[in-house]
């Protein structure tokens, strides 16, 4: 397996160890930035089989003799390690979890305390956005892209939360948000999903990155339009959330049912100030809309088991007809990101008195 090396700090102790990286990545990580696709073009190598990973052991540690035999295997030759020489003192600054991991009683701690280096393996990640991470960690900056696309945004979003480096990462958060227009700059207009799958990656990346009106539209669109339990398969959105938002796209159509006969029954009993005619068409169109739907023999109480709230289009309707509509449309009120939200300050500073055992500069 070839490594590729890249120092973020020429004097850092901690070695973070990327296995079969992309081979577009280029031998100067200098010229990163210049590079064509970066950082969303890229390709992702395919994980090695079982019989890859066993012929790059030997070929590490030198049980195969030294010699490999480039015709048998392929694909080997292909793979790549990515090398980061990182500062032990930026890590644990910007992040809390390497700030624990680096204690002393862990293992990682201790051989960095001992050794004075650390070969740290990083398995868990996509290796892009865990360099783009790096490079914002260690005042890279004028490599940081300025440009990500959704999923990219998704992955950074994952370590972000996993490390805790939410205050590192937010000038360039703040500018991805804006460039994919999650965030608005000219309110009131604001960012609407375009697919379950969008609203469901939009609404981990606002959770994340503390995006109220985001967050809020997102968990409206999938209240709407998703016809059965909501489920971020693949997407690490708490559970808490999760339940909420299910909790709330039950009681969502649950009133929708509920204002949807009450307006049957008040054009059924002539209730509503129009002619008999126009009565007539109007609970005939609501009847058929309501059967259509789903909805026509449901109550508050039923099973709503692939039931959606309807897409309504209205296009003759009495003023207090379009009154009710208008009312319904505003039960769906999502949620709110501040109920969810972490504390982005997680460190408890000791504020006891100092007592140096050296007499200090007077």
């Amino acid at each position: 397996m070839v490594d590729l090396v890249y120092e973020l700090d020429p004097k850092g102790e901690v070695f973070l160890i990327l296995d079969n990286v992309s081979k577009d990545l280029p031998h100067n990580l200098q010229d990163i930035a210049t590079l064509s696709g970066w950082p969303d073009g890229l390709s992702n190598p395919a994980a090695p089989t079982s019989d890859e990973n066993e012929s790059s052991k030997r070929e590490d540690d030198g049980s195969s003799g030294g010699i490999v035999d480039s015709t048998k295997t392929p694909e080997c030759t292909t793979q790549r390690r990515l090398q980061i020489r990182a500062s032990s003192k930026h890590l644990t600054l910007s992040c809390p979890q390497f700030e624990r991991t680096f204690q002393m009683g862990f293992q990682e701690g201790t051989q960095l305390r001992t050794k004075g280096h650390l070969k740290f393996p990083i398995r868990d990640w996509e290796p892009i956005p865990f360099l783009i991470l790096m490079l914002i960690i260690h005042h890279r900056t004028r490599l940081v892209p300025r440009e990500v696309s959704l999923d990219s945004l998704v992955e950074i979003a994952r370590l972000v939360d996993y490390y805790e480096c939410y205050e590192a990462v937010e000038p360039f958060s703040d500018s991805w948000l804006v460039q994919l227009k999650i965030r608005s700059l000219s309110p009131p207009t604001y960012y609407t999903p375009s697919s379950i799958d969008e609203a469901k990656k939009c609404m981990f990346v606002s959770w994340v990155f503390n995006e109220a009106k985001a967050f809020q539209e997102s968990s409206k669109y999938l209240e709407a339009r998703s016809t059965g339990m909501i489920s971020f398969s693949g997407i690490p959105v708490p559970s808490m959330i999760n339940d909420a938002i299910n909790r709330s796209r039950q009681a969502l159509i649950a009133k929708v049912v509920e204002s949807m006969h009450d307006l049957f029954a008040k054009l059924r009993d002539g209730q509503e100030q129009c002619s008999e005619m126009c009565g007539c068409v109007l609970l005939g169109a609501l009847t058929k809309g309501m059967h259509r739907s789903g909805i026509l023999s449901l109550n508050s109480t039923s099973s709503l088991r692939g039931s959606a709230s309807p897409n309504w289009r209205l296009t003759v309707a009495t003023s207090k007809i379009r009154v009710q509509t208008t009312n319904i449309e505003k039960l769906n009120v999502g949620l709110d990101v501040s109920q969810y939200t972490k504390s982005l300050f997680p460190f408890h500073w000791d504020t006891r008195v100092f007592k140096p055992t050296v007499p200090l500069p007077s």
